[in-house]
């Protein structure tokens, strides 16, 4: 095997496409300097694969393509072909596994668009890698990394190196570094099993101590989690119970309101019954009443019609009176009021009046601090001006600026005073606008209410059927005389409800203790249960219950006068109670709106204590009731604890509320309250004593009260239509329709000119308030100029005080600044007083306004009292003499009556019996009311029900429990949530509990028994590691001195022949311990004596020496062909003859091409290849090829080449076996796993620095070389190639694999 050819295209400074034909023997490459002739090995070694660029003299993969020259335009890609001949041996294998007689190795290098270059491989034309390529050479021993190339400078470098970088180039030719790479494998490994072992050790002291910590919270958290489980498990009956309890609740609403649906049908049929009746008795009173008229002359006689007259009279007065004591009543609490408000009103005059006068103070006080701060600054600037001329301009300046400030502020003040003026004239005309508008509308009012009486009375203009008009009033008279007999008997049994309602709740506000408190609140549910209030949800003792009956004492005086306490949704529901009963005048009660209490948390303290003994708990966990009014309940029991008895109360007095089984009190401040036990008077899971007494006497009063008022009203219509017929009756007589028809006429034209006349008023009004608003914008934009003007002067004036400050002297300046301070605190003070005081002038006119007309109104009142006295006078004279002489009337009928008693008697029981039936018909049909009523709230109520259940049903399913199937023995939401409240207790007593101990302590006790085990096996480890280690030092050392014997035996022929007699040796510094040592060269040349040192030796000389360790080291490793750049440059003629001689020699079996400038090396050479440049940057070659000489060469060379390839064959075999034998050190154990990960830096691999480079060979030398195990497949591949050649696709398929 040897090169046949290289073909480069536009690399380095090839231009285009230029072939080196070469062949077996010695070629010799030649030119001047710079032509390029070394660019050919650049070359060769591009295409065999160099370490770095750098290595090829290049920076990057770009400076390989060429780049145009002096003329030509740069190349976008290169390329190089080495084409290698691959004849067959005598053994009948090839050098290159290929069964081919050429093998062409193509690298190309191309720039993409955006210059980015891309490399490709091809072998034989097909594609490739380089690293298949490297496989071929290796197995050829052609390898780029060898020591077949030397390049310039390689020599020198190996001549110069120390004994240390010397052992390590046989290092690796005796391929040791495999050994190295083992060894600190192993260290490393061990370093890191030391370090384990160490922490494990560490950490298993620790473990034993927190093993035995987590025993003692594992115990604690065993029984936490019993309880746990505990509250689990009630927490889900609790869940169960009070979804059974939705559902019960739910049926009973359901049959409650069929109930009351059945009620409401049932009273709804007695009621249409009843009517039946009721009408069979009108007509047996009107037949009686007949026949009594017939006897004793009737309501038409005329001691009939004088009764009647009389009494219409009586009862007239009567409605008047009772008039006008309400209108007094009225009056008379307006009057309270009024005086009330005259009294805030006056007060408030007199605050304001008492704040005029302090800013009066204040005024004289600021003006006053004004003018000693104005005379401090004249002092101040009668010597800034005696300073100089330029502090006397500056003063100047600030005084002007000054009197600027001060007529601005002056613009300032009247602008401000000009809008508070308008301000208040707006005010008030605004006020009078308003009352103007208000008299034009009730005038307005009055004139409609004359315009339909007109037209009534057109519509009932005189008629002239006297028959018919006494009849109507006969029919009017009888209905008025039925419904006054009615309306009496229903004011006796008003009377005595009323009577017996007062008793009652005398009784209740006597029980209750707190005198119109329990009233209002019963008045209130009351309310609720009417549908008259919404959002009320019942009293504290109405919505809670004690949970034990023995607590109940205890948690009644814990709440006090709470238990009254009205839970309502809102405060709006709230406000909305509490002006219902202001209105009714029901008392007063105490609200808790649920969105506006805030639910205070217990002190700590408190929390304590309830842990302490004797101590039941809070008060609010002894109380069944609606979570809903969980804010409400704390709030009325502020946190109270209850305790057995009074010594635990005293033992835990102070901070915390405390109420004993007994009722015994101990307030937080200290206070103790006990004694007797008293009757409660307002009792739980009901309403307050004698509030069910209240509500039915109410219900009665309700009932008789509507029942009067429809009889009075249709009393009433029954006068009126008597009165109507009268007066048509006396419109036949005199001539009233006309009369009244003037009368009302004349005061609709007096109500329209009054009309008018306040229309022109508010449209006057209007008008001015109108300029007012306008004058008022106006004004305000004065001052908002004033404003801006007042500020940029009082810039200015900063500016010029800053700048006479700047000028003045530090005293001077120190006095102005303190005299300005205290002028700007004066000013300050001066103008808030002179607002205050210019805004309270009318504001002062406004209250005092607001007196004057309060004092009209008492005045008008008090009139009006008086006149309302005398006319009640009156009335009372004329109701005592109509009654005087009613009397004497109906005596006189009574004669007539005598004889017809018993009629009177049947009709007056039938009339008592017809007012009691409709008294319980108004029941019936009121209760079947409420009935249907209260069923459609049931309705609502099942409703919400049904929702509450869909939603429990729900949360039941969502916690993976049963709808169907309840346990038969479920406990009832009470003992569950006493239950689940005894457990939190018990769990709230373990404190912080670590749940997770009792896994914590497994994972510990596993976690010492497997560090337990990883103890072991680290140890078993680390001594197998060691033993490891020490093998392959063994082996190291004897690998390394059996090459170094050969190499030595090499070096001693190789330097021999070089130096025409002389002796070398290599030789180790440290036989014993070779790599701890270095590896000396010793060179003896002839005539020299042998005691010199290499140091000794001449430039020359050393190159020698160290050509020939290259040739000792090429004879024990020998390639197909060798490369030398220059390597003579050094030498003077007689050596350059000596290495041109052995090269020659050399060539005999093997391919030697050197690139040379020496003559002796070109007459010794068989071919001459010339390199030049015709000064335009591209090299030319220049051919010199002796094909015969070749020819001849080629026998001879097939021989020695298949003697190479033995002995390349042997070394690889030894190899192998070499590497078969070397112990390989285990793989690295994970980190453990009972050190938890603590330890990832143990895993980091740690980065070995780069070697320093040598240059040329020694960098090379330095270089890892393929591995044994490389070199193991390529020997193997060699070995199969003896039975089966590859062929090119089997090298396909391998490439394909890669």
């Amino acid at each position: 095997m040897y090169l046949k050819s290289l073909e480069v295209l536009n690399f380095k400074s090839f231009k285009g496409e230029v072939t080196v034909p070469l062949d077996r023997g010695f070629t010799a490459i030649t030119g001047p300097n710079g032509s390029g002739k070394s660019n050919c090995g650049d070359a060769i070694q591009f295409v065999l694969g160099p370490k770095s660029n750098r290595v090829i003299r290049a920076q990057n993969s770009t400076d390989l393509i060429f780049n145009g020259g002096k003329n030509a335009k740069p190349a976008r890609e290169c390329s190089v072909t080495l084409v290698f001949a691959n004849p067959v041996m005598s053994n009948g294998r090839r050098r290159l596994p290929l069964d081919k007689e050429e093998i062409r190795m193509s690298r190309s290098i191309r720039l993409t668009s955006s210059n980015n270059p891309v490399t490709t491989y091809q072998l034989n034309g097909e594609e490739s890698s380089q690293k298949v390529f490297h496989r071929l050479l290796g197995a050829a021993n052609a390898r780029p990394d060898g020591y077949n190339i030397v390049l310039q400078g390689d020599v020198t470098s190996l001549a110069k190196m120390t004994a240390n970088e010397r052992r390590k180039v046989l290092d690796n030719v005796a391929g040791v570094t495999s050994y190295d790479d083992e060894i600190r494998k192993a260290w490393k490994q061990k370093e890191k099993v030391e370090s384990y072992l160490e922490r494990i050790g560490m950490l298993e002291k620790e473990q034993l101590e927190r093993l035995s910590t987590l025993a003692k919270e594992r115990h604690v958290a065993q029984k936490a989690k019993d309880v746990a489980d505990g509250i689990a498990m009630t927490n889900a009956m609790l869940l169960q119970a009070r979804y059974s309890t939705l559902k019960n609740e739910l049926k009973f609403h359901v049959e409650q309101r069929q109930h009351y649906l059945d009620e409401s049908q049932s009273l709804l049929d007695e009621h249409k019954a009843t009517e039946k009746t009721l009408l069979e008795l009108d007509d047996k009173i009107a037949e009686l009443q007949a026949e009594i008229n017939k006897l004793t002359g009737g309501e038409t006689s005329e001691l009939g019609q004088a009764i009647q007259t009389l009494q219409v009279a009586i009862e007239l007065n009567t409605d008047r009176i009772a008039e006008a004591v309400r209108e007094g009543e009225e009056e008379a609490e307006e009057l309270q009021e009024n005086l009330q408000e005259l009294v805030e009103a006056t007060e408030e005059l007199d605050a304001f009046m008492a704040n005029l006068k302090t800013a009066n103070e204040a005024l004289e006080a600021a003006m006053l601090a004004l003018k000693e701060a104005q005379d401090e600054e004249l002092e101040v600037r009668t010597a800034l001006d005696s300073a100089g001329q330029k502090n006397q301009d500056l003063n100047q300046a600030l005084s002007a600026a000054e009197a600027q400030v001060s007529a601005k502020s002056e613009d300032r003040s009247k602008a401000q005073s000009d809008v508070d003026r308008l301000a208040v004239e707006a005010d008030l005309v605004g006020q009078q606008l308003a009352d103007a508008q208000e008299e034009q509308e009730r005038i307005r009012l009055t004139l409609g209410e004359l315009d339909i009486q007109i037209e009534q009375l057109n519509d009932e203009a005189p008629e002239f059927d006297r028959d018919a008009l006494a009849k109507a009033l006969v029919e009017a008279q009888r209905a008025e005389s039925q419904l006054t007999e009615d309306r009496n008997r229903i004011e006796v049994k008003l009377r005595e409800a009323e009577r017996s309602l007062s008793l009652a709740k005398a009784e209740m506000e006597q029980k209750s203790g707190a005198k119109g408190l329990a009233g209002g609140a019963s008045a209130v549910i009351g309310a609720r249960d009417r549908q008259e209030l919404s959002g009320i949800i019942g009293t504290i003792a109405e919505l809670c219950a004690p949970k034990e009956q023995a607590h109940e004492v205890a948690l009644a005086t814990a709440i006090g006068s709470g238990m009254a306490s009205v839970v309502v949704e809102t405060d709006s529901d709230a406000a909305k109670a509490i002006r219902w009963l202001a209105e009714n005048k029901l008392g007063r009660a105490t609200f808790l709106p649920l969105n506006k209490l805030t639910n205070t948390r217990p002190s700590g303290k408190a929390v304590m204590v309830a842990r302490k003994e004797q101590v039941v708990g809070f008060a609010h966990e002894m109380l069944d009731f609606d979570p809903r009014i969980d804010v409400a309940v704390r709030f009325a029991l502020r946190n109270t604890l209850v305790v057995e008895n009074m010594n635990a109360a005293q033992r835990h007095m102070g901070g915390v509320r405390l109420v004993t089984l007994r009722g015994d009190v101990v307030e937080a401040g200290g206070a103790m309250v006990g004694g007797t036990q008293r009757k409660m008077t307002i009792a739980f899971g009901g309403r307050i004593q004698g509030a069910s007494d209240v509500e039915k006497f109410t219900s009665q009063v309700d009932q008789y009260t509507l029942m009067e008022a429809t009889v009075n009203e249709a009393l009433r219509e029954a006068r009126g239509q008597q009165q109507s017929i009268r007066d048509k009756i006396n419109a036949l007589v005199d001539d009233s329709y006309a009369t009244n028809l003037r009368e009302l006429q004349a005061e609709k034209r007096q109500v329209v000119g009054l009309h008018k006349k306040a229309s022109e008023l508010a449209a006057g009004l209007e008008s001015k308030l109108d300029d007012l608003r306008l004058e008022a914008q106006g004004a305000l934009r004065a001052l908002d100029a004033a404003d801006s003007a007042l500020q940029a002067a009082t810039e200015a004036k900063v500016a010029a005080k800053d700048a006479l400050e700047a000028a003045s002297p530090e005293h001077l300046r120190e006095r102005m600044h303190d005299a300005n301070l205290k002028r700007v605190t004066a000013s300050g003070e001066k103008s808030k007083a002179e607002e205050t005081i210019a805004q309270g002038a009318s504001h002062q006119s406004v209250l005092q306004r607001r007196v004057d007309e309060i004092n009209k109104r008492i005045k008008n009142l008090e009139a009006n009292k008086e006149t309302r006295l005398e006319r009640m006078d009156e009335l009372e004279a004329t109701l005592a003499s109509d009654r005087t002489e009613l009397k004497a009337k109906k005596d006189e009928q009574a004669v007539f009556l005598e004889e017809n008693q018993g009629l009177e008697q049947e009709r007056q029981d039938l009339t008592d019996q017809r007012a009691t039936l409709r008294v319980r018909n108004e029941e019936r049909l009121t209760q079947s009311e409420n009935h249907r009523r209260l069923a459609h709230d049931l309705g609502r109520t099942i409703i919400e029900k049904e929702e509450e259940v869909q939603l429990m049903a729900q949360e039941l399913i969502e916690e993976g429990l049963s709808i169907t199937e309840m346990p038969s023995d479920l406990p009832n939401v009470g003992e569950l949530e006493r239950k689940l409240r005894g457990l939190q207790r018990t769990m709230e007593g373990f404190g912080d509990v670590n749940m997770r101990a009792i896994e914590q302590y497994d994972e510990c006790q596993a976690r010492l028994d497997l560090m337990k085990d990883e103890f072991a096996t680290l140890q078993a480890r680390r001594k197998h590691l060691i033993e490891i280690t020490d093998l392959l030092e063994s082996q190291r050392k004897e690998r390394l001195l059996d090459v170094l014997e050969k190499v030595n035996e090499n070096f001693k022929k190789s330097y021999h022949q070089l130096s025409d007699g002389g002796r070398g040796e290599l030789f180790l510094e440290n036989p014993d311990e070779p790599f701890k040592g270095g590896l000396e060269l010793w060179a003896q040349p002839r005539g020299k004596s042998s005691k010199v040192s290499r140091q000794q030796l001449s430039g020359g000389e050393q190159s020698m020496a160290a050509l020939a360790l290259i040739f000792a080291i090429q004879d024990y490793d020998p390639s197909p062909f060798y490369y030398f750049d220059e390597v003579d440059q050094n030498l003077d003629a007689y050596n350059a003859e000596r290495i041109a001689k052995m090269c020659r020699e050399r060539s005999k079996r093997a391919q030697f091409i050197m690139v040379t400038l020496r003559k002796v090396s070109l007459k010794l050479a068989d071919h001459h290849i010339g390199i030049t440049h015709g000064g335009d940057g591209c090299s030319r070659r220049i051919l010199d090829f002796d094909r015969e000489r070749a020819i001849a060469l080629g026998e001879a060379a097939l021989k020695e080449a298949q003697k190479a390839a033995e002995k390349n064959e042997t070394r690889i075999m030894d190899a192998v076996v070499a590497a078969e034998e070397m112990p390989r050190v285990p793989e690295e154990l994970a980190v453990p796993k009972s050190l938890g990960g603590l330890l990832p830096h143990l895993s980091t691999e740690e980065n070995d620095g780069d070697p320093a480079g040598l240059g040329g060979l020694v960098e090379r030398t330095q270089e890892t070389s393929e591995d044994i195990d490389e070199r193991a497949v390529v020997a193997a591949q060699v070995m199969d190639a003896e039975d089966e050649p590859l062929t090119e696709e089997d090298v396909q398929v391998e490439m394909e694999e890669q």
